[in-house]
C-alpha cells in the first residue's frame, strides 16, 4: 500500500487550503458507508470507471456514468472538458453547486478563487499527463466557507486515445458555511 502525500497547504487572506493526495488502495477502503458497508458514490464511480477501461484510462464510447446513480447521488458526479493544453482553459461541463453556485459551463481561470482555481488546474493537468486516477481529501477555507471532501479525478480518452474528458465524485465530509445577513451588517 503507498502513502499518503499532502500535496501543498496555501494560505493566503481569507483562503487556506491543504489537499492530501492518498493512495488508489486507502480509497477502496475508505469510501464505504460507515453505517452499511455500501460503497459511497466515489468508490461506485471508481468501480464503474476500472470495469470501462482499457490499459490506463476508459474511452468516453464507453464511459457514461448517469444511469448508476439516483439524482441525489448523481448530483455529486461531474466532468470537465480537459482538450485545451492549458489546463487554466478546463471547461467545467456539469460541476455540483453547493456553496458557490452551478460553474458549469465555465473555464476554471473564471473560478472565483484564483488559488483554488490554480490548485485544481495542476491536479486535473497531472491526471490528464499521467493517465491514471487520483484521489484527494481536500482542507479548505474559502471567505466565509470552511470544508473537507475527498475526491476522486478519473481520465477518459477520445477516440484517438487523447485524455480529453476527467469525471470527477465528491463526498463531503464537513462542511461549515458562515452566512452574512443583512441585519448582521448594519
Amino acid at each position: 500500500m503507498g502513502s499518503q502525500l499532502t500535496t501543498f497547504v496555501e494560505q493566503h487572506q481569507g483562503f487556506y487550503q491543504e489537499r492530501i493526495t492518498i493512495p488508489l488502495d486507502a480509497m477502496v477502503k475508505r469510501e464505504v458507508d460507515p453505517v452499511t458497508g455500501a460503497p459511497t458514490v466515489v468508490r461506485e464511480l471508481f468501480d464503474y470507471w476500472q470495469s470501462r477501461r482499457n490499459d490506463a484510462a476508459a474511452t468516453m464510447a464507453s464511459f457514461d456514468p448517469r444511469g448508476l446513480f439516483t439524482p441525489e447521488e448523481f448530483r455529486w458526479v461531474a466532468w470537465i472538458d480537459v482538450a485545451n493544453s492549458d489546463p487554466l482553459y478546463a471547461l467545467l461541463c456539469k460541476h455540483p453547486a453547493r456553496f458557490f453556485g452551478d460553474w458549469s459551463g465555465k473555464r476554471l481561470l473564471q473560478y472565483h478563487n484564483y488559488f483554488h482555481a490554480r490548485s485544481c488546474a495542476l491536479e486535473y493537468l497531472t491526471c490528464k499527463m499521467v493517465r491514471r486516477p487520483f484521489y484527494h481529501e481536500v482542507r479548505q477555507t474559502i471567505g466565509d466557507v470552511s470544508r473537507a471532501y475527498t475526491r476522486l479525478l478519473l481520465p477518459v480518452t477520445d477516440r484517438a486515445g487523447n485524455v480529453t474528458r476527467l469525471y470527477y465524485a465528491i463526498r463531503h465530509i464537513d462542511a461549515i458555511a458562515k452566512m452574512r445577513t443583512p441585519e448582521l451588517n448594519d
